[in-house]
């Protein structure tokens, strides 16, 4: 009866999501773009993704309750991976494929741990979702132990993932409407 599930269209995690889709473009696009300017790219990414997550922060601990609290931690992981590569893009060259094996593994993980509350909005929403969470999941990790594969295909496997996590974001957002 006091329970408000509704959150409205979710225009953060939309816009998140389109970001995420233009970045996926742009990585699939233009292979041979200056590796500076995926850094920098990927920093506003993260940076957003960081503050998108903590923007909703108090509606999603009213629904999951403590697991929220992880999302949290996460999205300050988000922003300083984001301000790392935006203030120190050398660095951000030099461990590119690890750090965003990392920045993929924990924004999957925090995806899964609060995709609970995505039920409230239909079955269909919520299975989705963990589908593309785990898909998400997978590139992370052959981007964290198989560096080979990253060094040879990053460009396809950064795009894909980003791809996967933008629908995703905006599949969120639609979930949360009235």
């Amino acid at each position: 009866m006091f329970n408000d599930h509704r959150w409205g269209f979710d225009w953060t995690e939309f816009m998140t999501g389109v970001v995420f889709l233009i970045a996926a473009y742009f990585v699939a696009k233009q292979p041979q773009a200056a590796l500076l300017s995926l850094v920098f790219l990927f920093a506003i990414a993260a940076i957003i993704s960081g503050i998108t997550t903590i923007g909703g922060y108090t509606k999603l601990q009213r629904e999951t309750g403590l697991r929220a609290n992880f999302a949290l931690v996460f999205a300050i992981i988000d922003i300083l991976v984001g301000l790392l590569f935006l203030f120190h893009a050398p660095t951000g060259i030099v461990v590119l494929g690890y750090i965003f094996a990392f920045w993929f593994l924990i924004d999957s993980i925090e995806r899964l741990v609060v995709a609970s509350h995505l039920r409230t909005f239909g079955m269909g929403y919520f299975i989705l979702s963990v589908i593309l969470d785990v898909v998400s999941l997978i590139l992370a990790i052959m981007l964290l132990f198989n560096p080979l594969v990253a060094a040879f295909s990053f460009n396809v496997l950064v795009s894909f993932y980003f791809a996967v996590f933008g629908i995703n974001a905006i599949l969120i957002a639609f979930a949360r409407r009235d």
